[in-house]
């Protein structure tokens, strides 16, 4: 299902006072903020946008279902410019920005998660930007981490060779001003996105079937093949609440893998995919057979007999579209 599909299979709660014009004359922004099984978080990520120095803006809350779904509708109840979009099944991150996207109607679309809380002028800062700048596309600001201070991301480089490579800016450094300008990177952290709704009409969003896991850098991908920019503006900033750190359910290790090889498939430049292949397929399939990863056998099989099955798809898709170059 991509992003120009239906909404049939989504069940959507919208409250009576569900949008509010803001300032006359101000771009709208719809907000999508993704929420899933963490209530008392999404009531300060709620506060935080309620708090927004930028008036304009409207906020679709997509909730993948969970234990606390009612208690989330009651959250999401008390924000009169706040609208509910709950799914009925879980549909992961990608999924269910989607939805989301799909039922935002503002000039501009920001994508966010229920464990992240704007800087009060944070949106006008982007709004700002990509008004001064009508050639800029995906921008995004830069996050740190709530609890620290340190910063988690400020966008990043990738790069699909034969081993894979990804840098991320500025991660776990104290802000000293080392990022006192927009700038250029090619990739950018999934948990905050901004760009006009036009952008994600274009790009039709993220791809449904990672459910979550580089569903980020595929889209980074796809924005470079396109020749389009990717921007981070550090003067907008967000906070992170630092997640629990424990072992990945195999569901969700499932997906990680899966996703890492249709990544490659899909945008890794030919000549790296011999060396790609014998690292992380062969190599580490035997390495989880031996226990010596962190992906029990079953996963990872299945996760690879998955990519077996679509690489005819992927690779008609691949030579369809301008392949991305590291």
């Amino acid at each position: 299902m991509d992003l120009s599909s239906s909404l049939d299979a989504v069940a959507t709660h919208i409250s009576p006072n569900s949008l509010t014009l803001g300032q006359k004359g101000q771009p709208r922004v719809s907000v999508v903020l993704l929420s899933y099984n963490r209530p008392a978080l999404l009531n300060e990520a709620l506060a935080s946008l309620l708090h927004q120095s930028y008036a304009n803006v409207d906020i679709v809350v997509v909730d993948n279902p969970s234990p606390n779904s009612a208690e989330i509708e009651r959250v999401v109840s008390k924000y009169p410019n706040a609208r509910l979009v709950q799914n009925g099944h879980n549909l992961g991150y990608a999924g269910g920005m989607n939805r989301g996207i799909e039922c935002a109607s503002g000039d501009y679309v920001y994508l966010t998660e229920d464990d992240i809380v704007l800087q009060s002028d944070c949106i006008q800062r982007l709004v700002t930007y990509l008004e001064e700048d009508p050639e800029a596309d995906l921008i995004a600001p830069i996050i740190y981490n709530k609890t620290s201070g340190t910063i988690r991301c400020a966008g990043g480089e990738f790069a699909l060779k034969g081993i894979y490579r990804r840098k991320i800016h500025g991660s776990d450094e104290r802000d000293t001003g080392q990022f006192p300008r927009v700038f250029n990177v090619n990739y950018i952290d999934g948990a905050t996105m901004f760009a006009r709704r036009d952008f994600w009409q274009r790009f039709k969003g993220f791809r449904e079937e990672y459910f979550m896991y580089v569903d980020a850098v595929e889209l980074c991908a796809r924005v470079i093949s396109s020749g389009r920019r990717m921007t981070i503006v550090p003067q907008a900033k967000v906070y992170h609440f630092e997640p629990t750190v424990g072992p990945t359910p195999d569901n969700l290790e499932f997906h990680k893998v899966k996703n890492f090889f249709s990544l490659y498939l899909l945008h890794a430049p030919a000549r790296n995919l011999p060396e790609f292949i014998c690292r992380y397929a062969i190599i580490n399939g035997l390495r989880s057979l031996l226990g010596k990863t962190g992906t029990k056998p079953q996963v990872f099989f299945k996760a690879l007999f998955w990519v077996m099955r679509k690489t005819p798809s992927l690779l008609r898709e691949r030579y369809t579209q301008r392949t991305y170059s590291s």
